[in-house]
C-alpha cells in the first residue's frame, strides 16, 4: 500500500475522531451527510467525466424512503439505510438507461429534467411526501445488533453516521483504486477511444450512476434520522447545486476533497449565514476563484502549500 492511500486513509480517520469536538454533534452530522453526498458526485464528476444536476433527486429519494417507512413500519437504522440505498439505486438505474450514450449539455439536461420531476412529484403527492410542507410523524430510529438495541441519540448518531462514512469512503477508496476505477479515469479522458478497444463504455456509465444513487440516497437516509423531517428542498435544484458547490470547492479529483468541501461549505455556511444574510455571495466568489487559479479545489491548495515552502 503506497503512502498516498495510507495518508489519505489515516486522514479520513483523524477527520472523523477530531470533527465531534470542533463542531456541535448536530453540525458534525450534517457534515457526514454532504460529505457521503459529495463523495457520490466527485465519483461521477472527478472520477467518469459526468456532471449530474440530479443528484438532489436521490438524497430525496432516499430521505423520502426512510421517512415513510419509519412512520408506517419499525425498521431499525441498517435495514432502513440498505433500503435507501436499493431505492436511490434503482431510480439512479432507470436514469442512467435513458442517458448512458448521452454526452455533455445532452447529458446534463436529463439529471437536471429527472430532479425536476422528483421534485414535483415530492410537491404533490401529499399522502406520501406530505406535499409543501414536508414528510414528518416519525421518530428516530433504533440500531439493531441483534443481541442489543442502541438509541440513536445525538452523540450515538454522530457514531453511527462516522461508521457509515467510513464505510462509503472505504468502498469509494476501493473502486477508485481498481482495474474498473482505472476504466472510469479512462472513459473520463477519451471514451471513444476506451470503446474502440473493446470497454463497455455504456455499462461503466449505468454502473458509476447507479452507484453514485445508491451513496447519495444512504445520504438522505442519514439527514431523515437527523432532523426527523424530510422537506421539499430535498429535491430542490439548490440542494443539487450545493452538492456539486461542495465537491468543486474540496476537489473532485482528490480522495479527500469532497470531504474537504462539505466541511468548509456546512461549517462556514452555519457560522457566515448568523452574521450576513447574504452569505452565498461570499462562496460564489470563492468558487469563481477556483475555477480562475486552483481547478483542484482546496485539495489542491494544501497539496502544493509543501513545494511553495520547499522552493523557499
Amino acid at each position: 500500500m503506497s503512502g498516498k492511500v495510507l495518508l489519505n486513509c489515516a486522514g479520513i480517520c483523524v477527520f472523523l475522531v477530531v470533527l465531534p469536538y470542533a463542531v456541535p454533534a448536530s453540525l458534525a452530522v450534517d457534515i457526514l451527510i454532504y460529505a457521503i453526498a459529495a463523495l457520490a458526485f466527485s465519483l461521477m464528476l472527478g472520477h467518469a467525466g459526468m456532471l449530474s444536476f440530479g443528484q438532489s433527486a436521490f438524497l430525496a429519494i432516499g430521505a423520502y424512503i426512510t421517512g415513510f417507512l419509519l412512520k408506517h413500519y419499525e425498521l431499525s437504522a441498517i435495514p432502513l439505510l440498505l433500503l435507501a440505498a436499493v431505492g436511490g439505486a434503482m431510480s439512479a438505474m432507470l436514469v442512467a438507461f435513458l442517458t448512458a450514450r448521452l454526452k455533455d449539455v445532452y447529458f446534463i439536461l436529463m439529471t437536471l429534467a429527472f430532479a425536476q420531476l422528483v421534485y414535483f412529484v415530492a410537491m404533490s403527492w401529499r399522502s406520501v411526501t406530505g406535499g409543501p410542507s414536508g414528510l414528518t410523524g416519525f421518530e428516530r430510529p433504533v440500531l439493531s445488533l441483534g443481541f442489543m438495541e442502541i438509541s440513536l441519540g445525538s452523540n450515538n448518531l454522530y457514531i453511527f453516521s462516522a461508521c457509515v462514512m467510513l464505510v462509503i469512503f472505504g468502498m469509494f477508496y476501493a473502486l477508485v483504486l481498481s482495474p474498473v476505477g482505472l476504466a472510469l479515469r479512462g472513459m473520463k479522458d477519451n471514451a471513444e477511444r476506451l470503446q474502440a478497444v473493446g470497454y463497455p463504455v455504456a455499462r461503466y456509465r449505468i454502473f458509476v450512476f447507479t452507484l453514485s444513487g445508491a451513496m447519495t440516497g444512504v445520504a438522505g437516509a442519514l439527514s431523515a434520522f437527523q432532523w426527523l423531517l424530510v422537506p421539499v428542498s430535498k429535491a430542490s435544484m439548490n440542494e443539487s447545486a450545493n452538492i456539486v458547490f461542495m465537491s468543486i470547492l474540496g476537489g473532485v479529483n482528490a480522495p479527500l476533497g469532497p470531504v474537504v468541501g462539505a466541511t468548509v461549505y456546512i461549517w462556514l455556511s452555519d457560522i457566515v449565514s448568523s452574521y450576513w444574510a447574504r452569505w452565498p455571495l461570499l462562496f460564489g466568489a470563492f468558487i469563481i476563484f477556483i475555477v480562475f487559479f486552483m481547478r483542484g479545489g482546496i485539495a489542491q491548495g494544501v497539496a502544493a502549500l509543501p513545494r511553495l515552502f520547499a522552493r523557499r
